[in-house]
């Protein structure tokens, strides 16, 4: 007989990783466009994103989908799974990208910029942050957004130096 171990992820994890298909499909511009580059249905990609249904608490997106939804639309489910783990997605820069350096500065200041704002908004609720500001104004969202463009930017850093020209 096999032991069943309870599951490493909670229901919080399982509703963000919903979230965010939700977000990834927005990001390919709806469902049928998602469903024309993977192997599925634009029903199936909407049953994945599906937290309000019962029946589909545990339909969750197989990864060689996320990975056409990825390299087609952007890394929005993958960079979220890399969150939940406790990491942050870090797209490699590309051997033209020192070109990109204006761009990722701005990337960086604006997300940043966004996250220092939102959190400043909620401490003016009464000097701290609670769980519920957390949640609606999407702090979290803003925070790892934040760290995503100082990620990127420390990656194009780490490229520069590695080079044996440097």
């Amino acid at each position: 007989m096999t032991m069943k171990l309870d599951r490493a992820t909670t229901d919080y994890h399982r509703s963000a990783l919903k979230q965010a298909m939700r977000r990834q499909v927005r990001r390919m511009h709806g469902q049928e466009a998602a469903a024309a580059i993977t192997r599925v249905s634009g029903q199936t990609l909407s049953d994945y994103g599906n937290a309000d249904n019962p029946r589909h608490a545990d339909t969750h997106c197989p990864v060689d989908v996320m990975l056409d939804l990825t390299l087609d639309g952007g890394p929005v489910l993958l960079s979220e799974i890399c969150r939940l783990a406790g990491g942050s997605f870090v797209p490699l820069p590309r051997p033209d990208a020192d070109a990109e350096w204006a761009r990722e500065i701005a990337a960086a200041v604006r997300e940043c910029g966004e996250a220092a704002s939102v959190l400043c908004l909620a401490l003016g609720n009464g000097g701290t942050v609670t769980a519920d500001e957390i949640r609606e104004m999407g702090i979290m969202q803003e925070l790892s957004e934040g760290i995503d463009a100082l990620c990127t930017l420390r990656a194009h850093c780490e490229r520069v130096m590695s080079r044996r020209d440097g």
